[in-house]
């Protein structure tokens, strides 16, 4: 990737009357929002680089002549996280989980090492990779958080499927959801992460489809329906079966026949780490 395509081609979508949203086409159809209160605005997720969040924020402020209250993340993957330093100024919005899964990602992978040798692998980006500073969330709850502005609120609710931090932001007042990647719209399912928990993902896809919900943006991809939700949970029932199904009869996850689903992995290691990660799951 060169620095060219680093900056968004930038339009900032109105979704609905107080929900508008961005996204990196460059990578996997990267998507940021926020929700305009009554005295302040949301923003939710950061973009994958500082200068990036940046010019989103610039714009945001400019165009809805509020300040910027909140920053809230819907899990902890580097490309949802790592353009906060623009944000650094902000009281940060997250689960307890995923302070806690920050904090070990900071004592491992996001160590000032990896930096650097991320740099080196790909100098091109150097400056932009210089520009991450991570930290930890000041506001954390543990399964459910509702913040209120007079008569407009968001809901927070910490899902748990994609990672063990997957949370999603529900703004009744729009009929939208920012939905992290629980779902990567247009791609088959992004289901790698060792935290995550496939019967909480089903579960709180059960949920979701209880509310009033119109317009639900994901973590990549374009905006989708509460029947994307349906298909997608249909699907992750059926996956589950199969496996089961495979481990009762003694299969290795390279076995199992996946059943169909209309959208092909945006990464070839997806289908067969989901296929681990599903055994690992299941067989304990």
């Amino acid at each position: 990737m060169n620095e060219s395509k680093i900056g968004i081609p930038f339009e900032i979508k109105e979704l609905a009357p107080n929900t508008v949203y961005t996204t990196w086409k460059d990578y996997y159809n990267l998507n940021a929002g926020a929700i305009i209160l009554n005295n302040y605005i949301v923003i939710i997720d950061s973009l994958s680089y500082p200068r990036q969040a940046m010019d989103f924020r610039k714009r945001i402020e400019e165009k809805y002549e509020l300040p910027i209250k909140y920053l809230f993340l819907t899990h902890m993957h580097g490309d949802h996280v790592f353009g906060m330093s623009a944000f650094k100024d902000l009281e940060v919005i997250g689960s307890k989980a995923l302070v806690e899964n920050m904090k070990g990602k900071l004592a491992d992978s996001w160590e000032k090492e990896a930096f650097d040798d991320w740099k080196k692998e790909q100098p091109e980006l150097a400056d932009f990779i210089e520009e991450i500073e991570i930290t930890i969330p000041q506001k954390e709850f543990e399964n459910e958080y509702l913040l209120e502005d007079g008569d407009l609120y968001i809901e927070f609710v910490n899902s748990g499927g994609h990672s063990s931090c997957s949370t999603y932001a529900y703004f009744p007042k729009d009929k939208t959801l920012f939905i992290g990647d629980e779902i990567g719209a247009g791609y088959w399912i992004f289901m790698s992460d060792p935290t995550g928990n496939p019967d909480k993902w089903i579960e709180s896809f059960e949920e979701i489809l209880k509310l009033d919900v119109e317009k639900i943006i994901p973590g990549h991809g374009p905006i989708v329906s509460k029947e994307y939700v349906k298909e997608q949970l249909e699907f992750m029932k059926e996956l589950k079966k199969t496996v089961l199904k495979a481990i009762s009869e003694g299969k290795k996850p390279e076995e199992v026949e996946v059943p169909d689903y209309p959208y092909e992995p945006a990464i070839d290691w997806q289908i067969p780490t989901a296929l681990e990660f599903l055994f690992n799951h299941y067989s304990k």
